[in-house]
């Protein structure tokens, strides 16, 4: 009777185990993206929010009148996944919240956070500098944000 028991736990966490890939995220809340150049006039701060299946952006300006433009639209599950496939749950948690000197003399920030599994992380790097890891995730984060140039 002992053996069976201990036969049919050791089935159970093998199934349990398979199931699991390393580093996958499995539960993802949002994920955004957005850049910032602390010396410079107009809209200096931009992002975007991916949650569920709606994607918003926001443009802020500079100063004690920050102005802020925000809009929306619908977004695939075909898109969230291949975004969510380049972003490696542990490759992010052994990043450094922040790499190199994002806007050191105007140079300007980037910046990726994934809320995702019960966790957060925020990567915040040069501008143009993203780090190889989320280089994939960038460049088609970077291509929203990018089709957002007509809102206002």
């Amino acid at each position: 009777m002992k053996k069976h028991i201990l036969f049919i736990f050791a089935a159970f966490c093998l199934f349990l185990f398979s199931n699991c890939k390393k580093g996958k995220i499995n539960k993802l809340n949002s994920i955004s993206y957005g850049t910032s150049f602390g010396m410079c006039t107009g809209y200096c701060a931009q992002s975007i929010v991916i949650s569920d299946s709606k994607l918003t952006f926001s443009k802020t300006k500079n100063g004690s009148t920050p102005d802020t433009k925000i809009c929306s639209k619908s977004i695939s599950a075909t898109e969230i996944n291949e975004i969510k496939n380049l972003l490696v749950a542990n490759q992010l948690s052994n990043l450094p919240e922040r790499i190199g000197c994002p806007d050191c003399a105007d140079g300007g920030a980037e910046w990726v956070s994934v809320t995702a599994d019960g966790k957060q992380y925020k990567i915040t790097y040069e501008y143009g500098k993203a780090p190889k890891e989320l280089a994939g995730a960038v460049a088609k984060l970077k291509v929203l944000k990018d089709s957002f140039k007509d809102c206002n």
